[in-house]
């Protein structure tokens, strides 16, 4: 018996997704496609990048076990929220660590918390998370615009929700590329030192 493709193991991710709601196999896969160009951008190598692709489909696996009206309400504040969906944060990083992908299930225990991630790269996982989630429609609010996202990003900087070197230099790209999907000629040596 021959083993799939990963682009294949990919597809049933996405399709899976999908058939849960397809907003969430959009997530991913503009997730996924934005941790590959970034992640270029910052030079990292191919299997952090590879890294970063599976954490972009595994972080929405665990909404396969949460209620169709958990992600279709409205919350009062994030607190509530993350109440409420705590079992979709827990359940990507089991569905992942079961699997075999440790790292990948370290970026998803990490990302989604309200502080800095230990792991480098939660740390840039956690702004493109941010980024692409504030621009998807979600059944509690509607899409932010670039820049409403990228006010939220400064904004988890000042906080030290997020690692404020990534942000700046990640809105730099933005500014430079007047989108998160083409290259930039940004000079990603300062992040760098900072992510590894």
């Amino acid at each position: 018996m021959s083993h799939p493709s990963f682009s294949s193991y990919l597809k049933t991710l996405s399709s899976l997704l999908y058939h849960k709601g397809s907003w969430l196999q959009q997530e991913s896969q503009d997730l996924a496609q934005l941790c590959q160009r970034y992640g270029k951008q910052l030079s990292l190598n191919h299997a952090e990048r590879k890294i970063l692709l599976m954490a972009a489909y595994c972080k929405n696996l665990g909404a396969l076990y949460i209620s169709d009206y958990l992600l279709e309400q409205e919350f009062r504040d994030h607190g509530s929220m993350v109440a409420s969906l705590n079992t979709w944060f827990a359940e990507s990083a089991r569905i992942a660590r079961d699997a075999g992908l440790d790292e990948v299930a370290t970026v998803l225990e990490q990302y989604h918390l309200r502080q800095i991630p230990d792991h480098k790269l939660a740390r840039v996982f956690q702004v493109l998370n941010t980024w692409v989630a504030c621009q998807q429609d979600r059944g509690w609010r509607h899409p932010m615009t670039k820049r409403e996202a990228r006010v939220i990003l400064e904004q988890r900087a000042r906080l030290q929700w997020a690692d404020p070197l990534i942000v700046q230099h990640f809105v730099h790209y933005c500014d430079r590329t007047g989108s998160f999907f083409r290259p930039s000629l940004v000079d990603a040596v300062p992040v760098i030192a900072s992510v590894r």
